[in-house]
């Protein structure tokens, strides 16, 4: 088991997992109450079916991989996503939960790719750095034909203008609507699009902005709504770094009591929220809007269903929270 430093709430009761102590997790989905799946660094992926008691492990490709994210449908079907240039972004896809893994899209030499989300459609966003003043994104309608895509914001990018891929949650589908968390601009901007709209709207917000800063982290609740985490990798004590966006306007969200830019965000469907970084995670009681600080290992990720959430990090951290019903 590993040593990890965890505070249990009266109303949260957190478990740490075993899994492979050398591996650097990063991705994480959880599609049904019992099945959840981990990808990582040493291109492993993990998947168990057993809430995280046991682990099946599975290594797409025979190369040092990062796989940054992953987007799980169920037990069987999953899409990951590696990161890196010269064609190391790349997306896997497996039918037969994991034993087999079909390569879908290999980005071009000077392609970055950071994030992917999918719908239960088969619709896929991934999100890329821009490159030469123009928007570098990969989109699949069916999750079998992935083509880039330019031409899908109302605004041109901004010089430099990319994502952060701490958590692999810079793109994300929920409640029809598809956003994308800017970074390393002028300008952190967010991105906005219906389910069926032809263009993101570009929006500029508040968090902090330029190389190594902005959105790491999205979560629309509407077309006009969304949550928004980030900061300042380079400067801990940047902020605002937690921000609801409702109708045109920014508010800022109380924040967790660890420094460091936010990598990751939950919202589960009550309001609460999971943030993480490397100097912990924790969790947000919207009926008071307080914070209580869960670990202070290094996490990366997290990701809830029902009345489970599961964190990941560095050195093979994995944790389950279960609620009291």
């Amino acid at each position: 088991m590993i040593a990890v430093s965890l505070v249990v709430a009266t109303a949260l009761s957190v478990t740490s997992l075993e899994s492979k102590p050398d591996v650097h997790w990063i991705g994480v989905s959880a599609p049904t109450n019992n099945v959840v799946w981990l990808s990582g660094s040493n291109a492993t992926i993990a998947r168990s079916t057993d809430a995280g008691e046991t682990w099946e492990y599975f290594n797409p490709a025979n190369e040092t991989l990062q796989f940054r994210d992953i987007e799980a449908l169920d037990a069987n079907h999953a899409y990951a996503l590696s990161i890196g240039d010269n064609g190391d972004s790349r997306v896997y896809y497996t039918s037969n939960g994991g034993r087999n893994w079909q390569l879908r899209f290999r980005a071009g030499s000077n392609q970055f790719l950071n994030c992917i989300a999918m719908a239960s459609s088969g619709e896929a966003w991934v999100y890329g750095d821009s490159l030469e003043g123009r928007w570098e994104m990969v989109r699949s309608t069916d999750g079998r034909n992935w083509l880039s895509a330019s031409n899908v914001v109302d605004s041109a990018p901004l010089s430099d203008e990319g994502g952060l891929a701490a958590s692999g949650g810079c793109v994300r589908y929920n409640n029809n609507v598809w956003a994308i968390g800017t970074a390393n601009g002028s300008k952190a901007r967010l991105l906005l699009k219906r389910n069926f709209g032809i263009r993101f709207k570009a929006i500029d917000t508040p968090l902090p902005a330029g190389p190594s800063a902005g959105i790491a982290s999205v979560w629309p609740l509407s077309e006009n709504d969304a949550i928004i985490a980030g900061g300042d990798l380079n400067d801990p004590s940047a902020v605002p770094r937690l921000m609801r966006y409702q109708n045109g306007e920014f508010a800022a969200l109380p924040e967790p009591d660890f420094d460091g830019a936010l990598y990751s965000l939950t919202v589960r469907p009550n309001g609460d929220m999971l943030v993480s970084n490397p100097n912990g995670a924790a969790y947000l009681n919207s009926a008071d809007m307080t914070w209580e600080k869960l670990s202070d290992a290094n996490i990366w990720n997290s990701a809830c269903i029902n009345q489970r959430c599961y964190l990941v990090g560095k050195d093979g951290f994995v944790a389950r929270i279960s609620f009291d019903e």
